[in-house]
């Protein structure tokens, strides 16, 4: 694109690293069959998949090898949502197979500051923290953890007196003072301790009268968009 100077326009740093990841993501393999637990739908622009929860872009593969290949002009003029669709472009155009969809078109004036929705300074296209994670995304397609076809609340509840057990068992280990198992736990931890750490951020800035307001897109509780926060 050309401004009145007749200079070509550059993408500002967010966008630089949103192209970078959309484009690595439309090579990405997916594993097929795709897997139960997962719903990519173009139209709202969502998915169930652990990489699109935690992808700072809010992008996935899945999403994106549903849509045409999208064209330089997209990550110059692409306008993000606060609800879904979260991405609009007149030039995100479902798949044939996917077409039942309708596209996450743009459909209006620009909603105030999603010209840059706080994805971060300069560099940040080279932040891995801040891509979408194809490691997460694929552990998950090859049965790391599969969906047995267990309800949520029996696969919540299990999950939680897992937490429960353990964090008893952490305090149990207080006495000993070992640092080998702290530096232990924070290694192989350290997703969990991220994510636990961005729900009760975002608990404690919801319920606070002093704190600003939580976005959609902050980098810092992005993880937990899902997050409902008690009162």
């Amino acid at each position: 694109l050309l401004k009145e100077t007749a200079r070509y326009r550059k993408l500002s740093s967010w966008r630089k690293g949103f192209k970078k990841t959309w484009r690595k993501l439309e090579e990405t393999p997916i594993t097929m069959p795709i897997n139960d637990a997962y719903r990519p739908k173009v139209n709202k622009w969502i998915c169930t998949c652990p990489a699109f929860a935690v992808s700072r872009f809010l992008v996935c593969k899945h999403l994106i090898q549903r849509v045409h290949r999208v064209p330089p002009i997209f990550f110059l003029e692409a306008d993000r949502f606060r609800e879904p669709p979260f991405w609009r472009h007149k030039s995100l155009r479902p798949l044939e197979e996917y077409r039942d969809e309708p596209a996450a078109v743009f459909v209006g004036p620009v909603e105030e500051g999603n010209e840059n929705p706080n994805f971060g300074g300069e560099g940040d296209e080279d932040d891995a923290g801040g891509m979408d994670s194809d490691g997460e995304d694929d552990e998950e397609e090859n049965g790391t953890h599969q969906h047995d076809g267990s309800t949520f609340e029996e696969e919540m509840t299990a999950n939680i007196n897992l937490i429960l057990d353990m964090a008893a068992g952490l305090k149990h280990q207080l006495q000993f003072r070992d640092q080998r198992l702290l530096n232990a736990l924070q290694r192989e931890g350290a997703g969990f301790l991220r994510f636990a750490r961005a729900c009760m951020e975002k608990e404690r800035r919801v319920n606070s009268t002093r704190s600003p307001p939580v976005s959609t897109w902050e980098r810092s509780t992005s993880s937990a968009m899902f997050y409902r926060t008690r009162p």
